[in-house]
């Protein structure tokens, strides 16, 4: 039974000192005071059957036992931290809660903790306890058992907890406006005057929305602003470069004229995955699929990155202060679903006639005839 399982049994309630709810994810970041210390929590999806909690130990308010007091994770309670991981002093300390502050990283999955400006606490991403690394906390020492040493990680986490705070303050300007008149411009310039604008966020923050429009007879859907945030978990699969050239993403449709019928479907569903990233703190790539059958004959959406396909088009985004990547949805057969799964998204996309084309629904297979 992990830490998590037996916190669940807990018979008293601690104190709550400090609470934030993500401007993005379905989670909340607060600080538990107990008898004994302090720990930093995440609690996602909070009302549905898939919720996690994930916790990262801030610091003890007692002395600190010699080794973890399993009695009293036995009991539902959180455990001290035992002495040779603990950084300050041994009888324990207190936080101040007026001091304190929950800074959100840019992907909304993550947060960082402030005490009177310092960072005291963080539980990244990749934290969880399936990878037995819960977080960072200033008063750790070593790879301690519900947190680890922040010393090494502080500078890079500090920077970037700046970074993420200015992230969010921009928000509070105009900045739709003028994000939204940059992905008109772009798309305009692609596919001609836009024929249709919708909002597909649902009246909530981040905007975004989806605009169409015809170039010689393909029809085409392309969203706008699900690139204001960056995706969760991209960090754990890409790194530097590749990192902020994938992050960021918009989606996107194409058909020849005669299937416009079917535009209006896809739109639907990039509207729900312009949200799911974030819903369920995960991502989207170039070679990932989804179930998809919605289209008699076929069984799978493909994602493809014109980025990585040679001479396939896209909107042209080089005006944004960051890279976005287009992900073209395309539709696949039953047996080029199977392909894929077995051999692999770019085996598949390899076996393609007409690379320069694979984005445009025309309801013939693209890969295997």
């Amino acid at each position: 039974m992990g830490i998590l399982d037996k916190l669940s049994k807990k018979t008293s309630e601690p104190e709550i000192i400090i609470e934030s709810n993500s401007p993005v994810c379905d989670i909340q970041a607060f600080v538990e005071k107990t008898d004994t210390c302090y720990y930093l929590y995440l609690w996602g999806n909070p009302t549905s059957e898939k919720r996690y909690i994930k916790l990262c130990w801030i610091c003890n308010r007692a002395k600190a036992p010699k080794t973890l007091d399993k009695k009293a994770m036995e009991k539902g309670q959180a455990p001290m931290m035992p002495e040779e991981f603990v950084a300050h002093d041994l009888n324990g300390m207190e936080l101040d809660a007026d001091k304190l502050e929950l800074v959100w990283f840019a992907e909304g999955d993550a947060v960082s903790l402030l005490s009177d400006g310092q960072l005291i606490g963080v539980i990244p991403g990749w934290a969880g306890e399936e990878n037995q690394f819960y977080g960072y906390s200033k008063y750790a020492k070593g790879m301690g058992n519900y947190a680890w040493e922040l010393t090494n990680a502080e500078p890079v986490l500090m920077k970037r907890t700046k970074e993420n705070r200015e992230f969010w303050a921009a928000f509070d300007s105009d900045y739709w406006t003028k994000v939204q008149t940059l992905h008109i411009e772009a798309l305009e310039q692609f596919f001609g005057k836009h024929e249709k604008y919708f909002a597909i966020d649902g009246g909530k923050f981040p905007p975004k929305a989806l605009l169409t429009g015809t170039r010689d007879d393909i029809v085409y859907g392309i969203t706008a602003g699900v690139s204001l945030i960056p995706m969760p978990k991209t960090e754990q699969y890409f790194q530097e470069e590749e990192l902020t050239k994938n992050h960021r993403i918009e989606f996107g449709f194409a058909t020849i004229e005669q299937h416009r019928a079917l535009s209006n479907m896809f739109y639907s569903t990039m509207s729900w995955l312009a949200a799911y990233p974030w819903k369920e703190a995960t991502f989207f790539a170039h070679g990932h699929t989804i179930p998809f059958k919605n289209i008699k004959g076929y069984e799978a959406i493909l994602f493809v990155n014109p980025r990585l396909v040679p001479g396939l088009e896209q909107p042209d985004y080089k005006e944004f202060t960051e890279d976005i990547s287009l992900l073209w949805l395309i539709p696949l057969t039953s047996q080029e679903y199977e392909f894929a799964m077995n051999e692999g998204s770019q085996a598949l996309i390899e076996r393609a006639d007409d690379l320069k084309n694979i984005h445009v629904f025309d309801g013939k297979p693209k890969f295997i005839g």
